[in-house]
């Protein structure tokens, strides 16, 4: 993948670029909407730690899954649909930031059918040293009639 651009640009919440993800929300994470695939870019908090003060490794899975994700239903010629994770492998290559750094991450769409999508995912830290990577499957699915849940 090329690499990531990281320098900070109009970020929002997850709801104003597509739908709403109480879980994004609850951990301050935003996106950099960009035609290809979104940014989902975190600004390293005391709530985001490890107990070695490093990002915990929860938060960087997060990142890259719905980074990925993003990039599937970007690609989904279906129209209308979104991604859930039916596999995801994760390499974690250094640790993640501490406090006051941010992290970063954008996913690809490798391939597509009918039905599931097959992506690959980095994370990159503010100094945009590669952090982790992913691989991932996405079943398409689409929200039930009438769900007009958030």
């Amino acid at each position: 993948m090329a690499e990531q651009d990281t320098t900070p640009k109009k970020a929002v919440r997850y709801s104003a670029y597509h739908i709403e993800v109480p879980f994004l929300d609850h951990l301050d994470i935003l996106v950099e909407p960009t035609p290809e695939a979104p940014l989902l870019v975190v600004d390293l908090k005391r709530m985001h730690m490890n107990g070695g003060g490093r990002a915990h490794g929860g938060l960087i899975m997060t990142l890259l899954d719905m980074a990925m994700a993003a990039a599937a239903r970007n690609g989904d010629s279906g129209g209308g649909r979104f991604g859930v994770t039916v596999e995801m492998k994760t390499n974690f290559l250094r640790p993640g930031g501490s406090i006051g750094g941010r992290l970063s991450a954008r996913g690809k769409l490798r391939h597509a059918s009918r039905s599931l999508a097959f992506c690959d995912g980095e994370l990159l830290d503010a100094e945009g040293q590669l952090v982790a990577t992913a691989s991932g499957t996405f079943k398409f699915v689409s929200r039930p009639k009438g769900d007009d849940a958030p």
